[in-house]
């Protein structure tokens, strides 16, 4: 028997209206690199293209249409990877633009069909064909659509160029088991962020290893941070995909690309952090 149910828009199916065909899908890497391919699923945290499997964790979108998202759809996803909560945690959207949270379940072993338990209840099906995106990290999503970001600012000519966005004084919450945090500011090469950070993180376990946004007190580096020169647990920051520089305790800091501006702290291994930075960015 065919049955379908209308959840906020997205039209579920369960796998007795669905054709045997494989899905054809593009995986948006992190890195913001496209692969293309057929999506079967073996089962656990990895998905399979093309008989080659990837990690859960290197996936920023499973796109399913050509097209790429508005900026109000980019705003609207969370700016957190892994989120806590859990029901939160993906975000589905379908070929009309409709929205549901929740956490991804699983897929049918030949990708036709999405399975996950919505942030408002229930565990439901959905088509693959019904579906647009499926933001695996939205967090790095937000990375990779930074230039779509950008066209949100109404007075915005030239988006892939980096005009400014971001409200001056406006201050950021950076935990010290998250990174990247996106903060709201499109910036464009060569102009100037004036930056107050304060707070404390421990980015290890040892009670020695306590850091302010300048670094650890010790002075010690952690074994492969992004910015390999600078103290282990200092306020870092990147542009877009670009690479990682050092914010520390500097009170202005010239940007190197366009693009949207991330922070972050400087340690390879975030599990086991602790505390938060306070940063307020202005113009």
């Amino acid at each position: 028997m065919f049955r379908r149910l209308l959840i906020a828009g997205l039209l579920i199916a369960s796998t007795a209206g669905i054709a045997s065909a494989q899905t054809r899908v593009t995986f948006i890497m992190r890195n913001g690199e496209r692969i293309v391919g057929d999506l079967t699923y073996k089962g656990g945290s990895d998905y399979t293209l093309n008989g080659r499997d990837i990690p859960a964790s290197e996936v920023a979108v499973i796109a399913y249409v050509p097209n790429d998202p508005t900026p109000q759809e980019v705003s609207r996803i969370p700016n957190v990877d892994n989120n806590p909560n859990e029901l939160e945690r993906h975000v589905f959207v379908s070929r009309d633009g409709s929205m549901v949270f929740g956490k991804l379940y699983k897929f049918s072993p030949d990708g036709n069909i999405l399975t996950f338990d919505q942030r408002e209840g229930g565990r439901h099906d959905i088509a693959a064909s019904n579906m647009a995106r499926l933001y695996i990290n939205p967090a790095a999503a937000r990375n990779v659509y930074a230039p779509i970001l950008a066209a949100l600012n109404p007075n915005n000519t030239n988006s892939a160029a980096g005009s400014p966005v971001g409200t001056s004084g406006t201050e950021v919450r950076i935990p010290g088991n998250q990174q990247w945090v996106p903060t709201g500011f499109v910036v464009r090469r060569g102009e100037t962020l004036r930056f107050n950070a304060n707070g404390e993180v421990m980015w290890t376990l040892e009670a020695a290893d306590k850091a302010t946004p300048a670094g650890a007190q010790n002075r010690r580096m952690s074994g492969r941070p992004p910015v390999g020169n600078a103290p282990g647990g200092a306020l870092i920051a990147r542009v877009g995909n670009g690479q990682a520089f050092l914010i520390g305790n500097q009170g202005s800091v010239r940007m190197p690309a366009n693009g949207e501006l991330f922070l972050g702290i400087n340690d390879d291994a975030m599990n086991d952090n602790t505390g938060d930075f306070f940063v307020t960015i202005s113009r």
